[in-house]
């Protein structure tokens, strides 16, 4: 059953450490705050909104289960006092993750557990001043599962002192541990935070738009290809990053998230025209999807033009399958579904 999620912003609420990257209460622009009365006015709020609908309580922002236990069962127990909440989920660090939180959570219908795993590669969650390891996430994955859990994992690439393949390696590792849903976060410069000094210093280089959009691709398809949900690519104005939050530098996109498709959509289209002959291809291709097919400012087209020069390129918009790209060669006519993008 998919319930709409209704998110409370606990800022860096218990967290141990202060990650170089990480300046929740910039991000998320909740300036209250974590109180009782704060969160239950802001669950009313949330559910004055689309009053039919049953929805999913999600604290975002902090580490949940590193929270006082009497606080915490406060904080489980607010929902039960609203019938349209039918599920809570949670976000917390991979190293506040036993058999004893989890049988806590458990009993207050928790249903998801998303981890901020970031990486997995120890020299680089030291170099981000994480405070856990590899293990500890491996130990709190398999424990998750275990229990019955849904497992969501967050990771961010170009984070210091990694590399594309350390990212790619990273998505490829967690995909053994079959997580249910996973984001996928380009690692920004924001104001406040220990990387925007090491940045001002000259210590630390962000990835271009361009390197982001190549790395957060390949590993949604790698997550795709393995059954895994990907949620979210890159941080949402509005929705997850406050609009007086001051990016310093990095890849920060209004569309990264379309970004991340159109160039998803042009290496499955380019692999499947790469060993056929032809003159013409047409593509057809939904309303719904021609701005994720074309790409920004047709970019996708201008690709597909350089790589087949010989060819005439035709798009044709159409309103059947609303999830499917079809191409029509002479040698071939082929569908590709992109439904899980």
């Amino acid at each position: 059953m998919k319930y709409r999620i209704l998110p409370i912003f606990i800022p860096q609420y218990a967290c141990p450490f202060n990650c170089i990257f990480c300046n929740q209460k910039t991000i998320s622009g909740e300036k209250e705050e974590v109180s009782l009365d704060r969160i239950k006015r802001q669950i009313e709020q949330g559910l004055k909104i689309n009053l039919d609908e049953e929805v999913e309580l999600a604290y975002y922002g902090g580490n949940f289960t590193a929270i006082d236990i009497d606080f915490q069962k406060k904080l489980l127990e607010l929902a039960s006092n609203f019938k349209r909440i039918k599920s809570i989920r949670i976000s917390t660090r991979p190293d506040y993750i036993d058999e004893e939180r989890l049988r806590l959570l458990k009993l207050y219908n928790v249903k998801t557990i998303e981890l901020g795993i970031q990486s997995m590669f120890d020299h680089v969650l030291n170099a981000c001043a994480r405070g856990h390891t590899t293990e500890h996430s491996k130990n709190a994955m398999e424990m998750i599962k275990r229990f019955g859990f849904l497992l969501g994992v967050q990771v961010m690439v170009g984070l210091p002192k990694s590399a594309y393949e350390m990212d790619i390696e990273t998505a490829k590792i967690l995909t053994s541990f079959s997580p249910d849903i996973a984001r996928i976060y380009p690692t920004l410069v924001i104001e406040g935070t220990y990387l925007a000094k090491m940045y001002q210093r000259g210590e630390y280089k962000p990835l271009s738009l361009n390197e982001a959009v190549e790395r957060c691709s390949h590993i949604k398809y790698i997550f795709i290809e393995n059954g895994i949900n990907v949620i979210r690519v890159g941080l949402q104005p509005t929705e997850e990053i406050n609009y007086d939050a001051k990016v310093l530098a990095g890849p920060f996109h209004p569309s990264f998230g379309e970004l991340v498709d159109s160039e998803i959509i042009f290496s499955m289209v380019a692999q499947k025209l790469q060993k056929q002959k032809f003159s013409k291809v047409l593509f057809v291709v939904h309303s719904k999807n021609y701005s994720k097919f074309v790409g920004q400012k047709k970019s996708n087209i201008r690709r597909f033009k350089q790589h087949f020069s010989h060819a005439e390129i035709e798009v044709l918009c159409s309103n059947e399958e609303v999830d499917k790209i079809k191409i029509i060669t002479e040698s071939m006519e082929t569908v590709i579904d992109i439904s899980r993008l």
